[in-house]
């Protein structure tokens, strides 16, 4: 199932799985924004791509 998240800062990020989603997710937090993020927020935050 492909998901979508997009960042507050408006980066988007796509991923096929929700290890792939957690793993960019987590990548990019610490590397734009200097910050952590958990697994549970990331999937929250997560929708399912409509196409």
């Amino acid at each position: 199932m492909h998901k979508h998240l997009t960042c507050a800062c408006g980066h988007m990020i796509h991923a096929d799985s929700d290890d792939e989603m957690v793993r960019k997710a987590q990548e990019h937090m610490k590397m734009a924004h200097g910050k952590t993020i958990t697994r549970d927020d990331v999937l929250k935050m997560a929708k399912e791509a409509k196409h």
